[in-house]
């Protein structure tokens, strides 16, 4: 301090600077951040919404349904619209004390993209695993053509139609090959399985008894050879289950007799006839038989088994019915299960299971008054897919129950118990391997696809397939980490008569 004439000169003191409020800033902090978490949120589940659902799902207030929903969005949507109502005042907070409005703004940028990794985490959590596409076959032309059959052998994809059957390679799509069936017949049955990588279809003139067959070589698409059947020859009519593949040979039946063929070249080994006012239905065959149904005159049918290698009978059941009247088609030839369903009021409808000798083993209720199993054939007339599968001793079925819900069961072979069963929605298609089945959620149900165990019927999440097409009725294999479904019909924009898809 300075005296100058009697003055005395106080220097001023410091402009202190308002005390900032920490909450708000706080606040502003934590909406910014919030911010990019819900503006993620919302973009994705938009942008999945448009991918997945064609960009509109759940139901009007007219009661019309446009499908369900993509998981997760039905509540992400709505959250994340609601809560930016919230978290933009939120963030202006943070540009209102930050200061400046040019540094303000900028912390909000930044924290909000801070945000974007848990809204990607929030969706992805709710969402589940995306599937990618991997490849799709163009449609067919013209787009009124049906699919009537598929196959997988090795690496070789195979879709059917009337007038060709078409191979993909499963990793890429690659056509490998084109089989043009000859002339200008029409294809009428398919073997429902291959073996040794060679399928066997059925073929004659339209509106004619089916009086050609020939097996295809499904590595090169060629045809191994080709023999006529006799004269009654299999119906115009295009049929399932005439036709079978085992180790190294070819089963075709026709209403009076089975003849066994060599796989690889036609060489006949050995023909099993019907006797006088009989009939035979159908034929399978499975490591080393072949199962046939009899029908005779006012009589009881019956079921067959004949050694795959010489077609000498094994055994000869009646069905486990009382009437002489019954639908009876094979689900599976090893071991030897049918579903039986008896004509009249009264008739029994059940999946009987055979030991090696011929024995009933167990029998399962079609319709138990509690719940009804799908035993029906769904599209691709000539290897229909069906909703239940066989596996591990197991039968997995879909099964209605009298309010119109839908559950999976699972009933032991050995002993026709129900082992457990789980919620679920109409689902499109299920696939079995070793331990488990997938179940494939079509348009009317979840999208997406599940894991079933075998052992306890749990089932868990595997990823959304992202790829076009609402068919419900699909054919539906694995090739290690890719997935493959069949469409029977591609006439929907976009959609594919066949497609890929994997885990990324």
């Amino acid at each position: 301090m300075s005296v100058d004439n009697g003055f005395r000169i106080v220097p001023p003191e410091p402009t202190r600077k308002p005390p900032r409020r920490i909450l708000p800033i706080v606040i502003g902090v934590i909406g910014a951040v919030l911010l990019g978490t819900v503006l993620t949120m919302l973009v994705a589940s938009f942008w999945t919404l448009g991918t997945e659902a064609g960009g509109s799902c759940g139901t009007d207030r007219n009661g019309i349904s446009y499908g369900p929903c993509p998981r997760g969005t039905a509540w992400m949507l709505p959250v994340s619209i609601v809560s930016l109502f919230v978290v933009v005042p939120a963030a202006m907070l943070c540009v209102v004390r930050a200061g400046s409005r040019r540094l303000g703004c900028l912390g909000v940028i930044v924290l909000a993209l801070v945000g974007v990794l848990p809204g990607m985490a929030v969706f992805r959590w709710s969402h589940g695993r995306t599937l990618a596409a991997v490849w799709q076959a163009p449609p067919d032309r013209p787009t009124t053509t049906e699919g009537l059959g598929g196959w997988l052998s090795g690496t070789t994809v195979v879709r059917a139609r009337f007038d060709r059957l078409v191979g993909y390679d499963v990793a890429t799509g690659a056509v490998r090959w084109t089989y043009t069936v000859p002339g200008r017949d029409v294809l009428c049955a398919m073997s429902r399985t291959t073996a040794d990588g060679v399928g066997l279809i059925a073929h004659g003139a339209e509106t004619q008894p089916c009086g050609r067959v020939t097996a295809v070589d499904l590595n090169t698409g060629r045809a191994l050879w080709e023999r006529g059947v006799p004269a009654d020859g299999i119906s115009s009519s295009i049929s399932s289950d005439v036709l079978a593949v085992t180790d190294g040979m070819a089963a075709v039946q026709t209403s009076q007799a089975v003849m066994a063929l060599r796989l690889r070249d036609g060489t006949p080994l050995w023909q099993d006839k019907a006797a006088d006012r009989c009939r035979l239905a159908t034929v399978t065959a499975g490591h080393d038989q072949v199962l046939t149904t009899v029908s005779c005159f006012e009589q009881v049918p019956r079921i067959r088994a004949l050694d795959a290698a010489t077609g000498r009978a094994r055994w000869t059941v009646k069905a486990p019915i009382q009437g002489t009247s019954a639908n009876i088609r094979p689900l599976s030839a090893d071991p030897a299960v049918f579903a039986v369903q008896e004509g009249g009021q009264r008739g029994v409808s059940v999946i009987a299971s055979f030991d090696e000798t011929g024995r009933v083993r167990a029998t399962i209720p079609i319709d138990d008054g509690q719940r009804r199993l799908d035993v029906s054939d769904h599209g691709f007339r000539a290897t229909p897919a069906r909703h239940l599968v066989l596996q591990d001793g197991f039968l997995v079925a879909k099964a209605q129950l009298p309010g119109g819900k839908y559950r999976l069961v699972g009933y032991d072979l050995a002993d026709g118990r129900l082992r457990w069963s789980t919620g679920v929605g109409d689902f499109a298609a299920l696939q079995a391997e070793p331990g488990l089945v997938h179940v494939l959620g079509g348009t009317s149900w979840k999208p997406g696809l599940w894991a079933l165990s075998l052992r306890d019927g749990r089932l868990t999440y595997v990823g959304v397939p992202r790829f076009p097409g609402d068919d419900d009725d699909e054919l539906f294999y694995s090739a290690g980490s890719r997935y493959i479904v069949l469409t029977e019909r591609a006439v929907i924009p976009h959609s594919a008569p066949v497609s890929a898809f994997r885990a990324r």
